[in-house]
């Protein structure tokens, strides 16, 4: 099978956005006032903490944030020098940091955002772990959820999504990773032959 005609190709698995279980999009937006629009989305690995920062992304903006954002891998102990510059360069109450993964920050490096974001009108990260900030929201996956996101890109039913929501400990990344694995080894069906005249 082609990887662009694969079902959970990457392209097609960026469609499916945030799933908020147990609260709205309002009601979060005003926890986030609340806290004073300094908080983390918390959970595990996969468990849709980038794709929630990224949906709460424009509703900041309809707010009046201008927002300036990092991302932070396996192993970023600190910010370089270009996002230091993206964060902080004359930064203003207008302005809102996004932190993706600031849980990789060391410890000195953490504080250090801490204190250059004060001059900023609000601060949101995602984590792996609570306490870096007072919790938004905590993003747990379910079998159901993956079963729901299957559905949708397949178009039809999905059958096993329990067992390997379970496999993946819940990280519905990788169990999306698993199925583009399995559909992409799949034997290509030629289409069925026409019959009779043009």
């Amino acid at each position: 099978m082609r990887a662009r005609d694969n079902p959970f190709a990457v392209s097609r698995v960026l469609t499916i956005r945030s799933r908020l279980a147990g609260v709205t999009w309002n009601e979060l937006l005003d926890r986030l006032a609340a806290f004073e629009f300094r908080a983390a989305l918390v959970g595990p690995h996969g468990h849709g903490k980038t794709t929630l920062l990224e949906d709460l992304a424009p509703r900041l903006e309809d707010r009046g944030f201008r927002l300036r954002a990092a991302t932070l891998r396996a192993g970023d102990r600190r910010l370089t020098a270009a996002q230091e510059e993206t964060l902080f360069g004359d930064l203003t109450g207008r302005d809102l940091l996004l932190v993706d993964g600031a849980e990789q920050l060391g410890r000195l490096s953490w504080l250090s955002l801490r204190r250059k974001s004060r001059a900023a009108g609000g601060l949101v990260i995602t984590s792996h772990r609570a306490g870096l900030l007072p919790t938004l929201h905590e993003c747990r996956t379910t079998p159901e959820l993956l079963e729901g996101i299957v559905r949708e890109l397949l178009g039809s039913e999905a059958e096993g999504m329990p067992e390997l929501w379970q496999r993946h400990r819940g990280n519905v990344r990788d169990a999306l990773r698993e199925l583009y694995d399995v559909w992409a080894d799949r034997p290509v069906t030629a289409p069925a032959a026409r019959t009779g005249s043009p």
